[in-house]
Parts: structure tokens; C-alpha cells; sequence
């Protein structure tokens, strides 16, 4: 089964609210770009990671909207699947998941908490990841029923409390202790990084101070440098959706997101034309080219011009020149039968890996995703 929607639809109470203009969201499917999500693969995916470490909890991170994937679809979906913890990043985030999940998960906001965000937190039921002095009294003071968590920054030197305030910190919550550690790994798609362990050994320390807290060091690269790093819950976010380091032997994940775009144009160009604003490529020889409805307002990146490249029948065709707004060229010539007008392109999916596409677009596969703007045609897929 497959539901289609503009971005504008919502999920409530695990049920999905169709588009009211049917016909709007199946002429934007045929006319642009259509990222297919595999709901039954991200299921998949969730499974595989919590098999590596049957003993500890596995949540779900579902920040930038599932990383691009549809929050209120994947939340529930999971929900369903057994999760009952999720991560993201802002207030109106955890709003999005609380009303696709109900009132049963515990959501925690990764930023976390401010004084005027404290009735959101209080209507949605919602949990602050408090990284300063500041946020943990705000929260204490508030007398909010739900949980907290404490965010100590090992080592990344990015958010989180500081170790030198580790004793300010265990006294200051000694009346209503949170319900969760937490630290997050600088280094944790390199496994032979000495980083790991120096924080993985301050971070021991953090718990020694918590004794009976629950504790929560890794996300998705994390879970793989093994049992060590696993504690009482798993924070895996970037495979869920099938991208990030290399995972394990033992376990599959596959990519849960398919991108494609309609060619609108197919024509030829002689050896010595340009392509594109700039004129950045120059044919050296006769070429076939296909012009496609994704650009940069789409979300894909500018930086693949160049660099990045579809796949139509299992055949990879270079992106020639710049990525513009709504348009991209392809290099089609190798096809064996010339494409026609309305064919799709893959450029992300089981033929174009996610991973490769964002090393060819020089970045990774969270930010490629995460990035898929609204002008894109969403259909969840329920079914394998």
C-alpha cells in the first residue's frame, strides 16, 4: 500500500490524514520529484540495530523531520514497531511526534529547555535534554511531571555540561534526579579514533556519579564500536533510514528513501558546447543529455554539479554543469535506447547509495536527506 501526500499532511493518533485534493498530490507525483519512503525498511533497519545489543533499550532519533523522512510517519510507525523513546531536536519537533505517537513515549528535546518554552513542554508532555546550569533549575523549578535528562559533553566540545561542574551538578539534582546520562561521541564513524576511548573513560566517570540512572552514549556509529558503548539505551538516528558508517557484519540496512525526477527534456549537443549557467562543463565529444525537474530549491545540493549523477535503467549518467533552482542535465549517452520525456531518474535509492551520492556532493548522507525541501511529492510506503 502506498499513501501519497503533499508535505502538508499530518498523522494524528497513528492515522494519516489524507490531502482533501487527491488529484493535487498525484499531479505533483507525475510532474516533479517524488521521494518514496519505505516505512516497512525503516522498521527493518530499527531491528537490526537493537539486535546488536538485545540487553539495552533502542530509541529513535527523529530530529529534521526524521532526517528527512517524515517525522509524524516514521514516529508512529516505530511506536508500533515497540519504540518508546524518541529524540529530537526542537519543542515544535517533539509536538509533531507526540501527536503521531500519543501520550505513551517519553520525547526528549536534544537543545533543550528555556522558560519560555515551558508551556510546549508542558502541553506535548515533553522531556528536556538540559545541557547548562541554567536549563537543569529552569526545569526544577518549573515542577514539570516529565522526566529529564543530563547531557555531559566528553569531548566534542559542542553542547553539554562540563565535566568540571560534574559534583555542582549531582548536588543540584540531588532532590529530583533525572531520569537519564547522556554524552555523544566526536569520532564515532572513525573506530580506530583514540577519541573513543577518552571519552568513553570520562564518561564511565559521569555514571559513577549516577549510580542507579539510566545511562545513553551512542548513536548510530557508536552502536557499532561494540557492547562497551551500548549502556542502558541506544540512540541510533541516521540508521534508521539505512546511511552512516559501515555497518557490521551480521546485520543488513538498507536505505528507506528513493529520490527520483522526471527527465523533461532529451536532446543532443555537439563536442565544444557548454551546459549550464557558467558554462562550468564543456562537451569533448557528440553527447546525449537529459534535462530533470530537481534543483536546488528541491533540496538537492548545488555542490554535486560536476560531481554527482542519476541512474536510469542501471546505468549512471554524470550531472553535467551546475545544479540550478528547478533543473538539472545528465549525461545520457551511454543508454542503450534514448530516454524519453517522463522517464524517472534515480538519484537517491537502492541504485544511487545515499552515501555515495554525498561523498560525490562532497557532504554526508545527513545532511543530502535532512535537506529535501516541500516542493517535493512525499508517498509513504505502508507495504513492501
Amino acid at each position: 500500500m502506498t499513501r501519497t501526500s503533499p508535505s502538508s499532511a499530518t498523522w494524528t493518533n497513528n492515522t494519516v490524514l489524507q490531502n482533501t485534493d487527491a488529484a493535487l498530490g498525484a499531479a505533483r507525483s507525475d510532474a516533479g520529484p517524488v521521494a518514496d519512503i519505505s516505512l516497512p525498511t525503516i522498521v527493518s533497519n530499527y531491528r537490526a540495530l537493537k539486535s546488536l545489543a538485545p540487553s539495552a533499550e533502542c530509541s529513535a532519533v527523529v530530529k529534521a523531520n526524521a532526517y528527512g523522512h517524515g517525522a509524524a510517519q516514521v514516529s508512529a510507525t516505530l511506536f508500533e514497531a515497540g519504540c518508546r523513546t524518541f529524540f529530537v531536536a526542537y519543542p515544535h519537533e517533539g509536538e509533531t511526534v507526540r501527536n503521531a505517537v500519543g501520550p505513551e513515549p517519553t520525547i526528549y528535546v536534544f537543545n533543550g529547555v528555556h522558560s519560555d518554552a515551558l508551556d510546549q513542554f508542558a502541553a506535548c508532555r515533553l522531556s528536556p535534554v538540559c545541557n547548562r546550569m541554567e536549563e537543569i533549575e529552569t526545569w526544577l523549578r518549573s515542577e514539570l511531571a516529565p522526566p529529564y535528562a543530563l547531557h555531559f559533553d566528553t569531548g566534542i566540545n559542542r553542547l553539554g555540561l562540563r565535566l568540571t561542574d560534574l559534583q555542582k551538578t549531582v548536588e543540584a539534582v540531588s532532590a529530583r534526579p533525572p531520569a537519564l546520562v547522556m554524552s555523544h561521541l566526536a569520532c564515532a564513524d572513525k573506530p580506530d579514533a583514540e577519541e573513543n576511548q577518552a571519552q568513553l573513560d570520562r564518561f564511565q566517570e559521569v555514571r559513577k556519579a549516577f549510580p542507579g540512572i539510566r545511562a545513553s552514549f551512542c548513536s548510530t556509529g557508536g552502536i557499532y564500536l561494540g557492547a562497551n558503548f551500548h549502556f542502558d539505551l541506544m540512540r541510533p538516528g541516521i540508521g534508521l533510514y539505512g546511511g552512516g558508517p559501515a555497518y557490521p557484519s551480521g546485520i543488513r540496512l538498507k536505505p528507506a528513501l528513493t529520490l527520483t525526477a522526471p527527465i523533461l527534456s532529451v536532446f543532443d549537443i555537439k563536442a565544444g558546447d557548454t551546459v549550464g549557467y557558467g558554462a562550468t562543463f564543456k562537451a569533448k565529444t557528440d553527447m546525449t543529455v537529459a534535462t530533470v525537474s530537481l534543483g536546488y530549491a528541491d533540496g538537492y545540493l548545488r555542490s554535486a554539479s560536476n560531481f554527482g549523477f542519476g541512474i536510469l535503467n542501471n546505468t549512471p549518467c554524470p550531472i553535467l554543469g551546475r545544479v540550478s533552482m528547478d533543473l538539472i542535465t545528465i549525461d545520457v549517452s551511454d543508454l542503450v535506447d534514448r530516454p524519453k520525456q517522463g522517464e524517472r531518474v534515480e538519484f537517491i535509492g537502492p541504485k544511487a547509495g545515499l552515501e555515495i551520492q554525498a561523498e560525490a556532493a562532497g557532504t554526508i548522507g545527513y545532511e543530502l536527506t535532512s535537506r529535501l525541501g516541500g516542493r517535493i511529492s512525499m508517498q509513504w510506503r505502508t507495504e513492501e
